[in-house]
């Protein structure tokens, strides 16, 4: 009988941690919805276009999508962007992903010594 009172004890700690798993999605997802409300010049500032935030709006209910708008964000390959690959690139502009990152000292992998 002991086995119970700690099985129950554990299913109630992963029911409260899905509800406030799933408060801070929604929270989350209305403040990426606030973002539609911001100008076009304000989302390039934080390396974001109104297409970006569409397509992270559109993940279903159970994923965050501000995960998704800070790896765009980062300039990183999401599913958002791989999707949308195949369109002509601006004249100059780099494709999004890890060759975007050049020879910055972040794009080197760290060595142990």
């Amino acid at each position: 009988m002991a086995l119970v009172p700690g099985f129950l004890t554990a299913l109630v700690l992963a029911a409260a941690k899905t509800v406030a798993r799933i408060q801070v999605a929604l929270a989350n997802r209305r403040a990426a919805q606030e973002l539609m409300n911001w100008d076009h010049r304000a989302l390039k500032d934080i390396g974001l276009s109104r297409s970006d935030v569409r397509g992270a709006l559109q993940v279903p209910l159970s994923q965050d999508p501000t995960k998704l708008l800070s790896l765009i964000a980062a300039g990183r390959e999401t599913p958002v962007r791989r999707d949308s690959a195949g369109r002509a690139q601006p004249s100059g502009g780099a494709p999004a992903g890890k060759d975007r990152l050049g020879n910055l000292p972040s794009a080197e992998p760290a060595l142990c010594t």
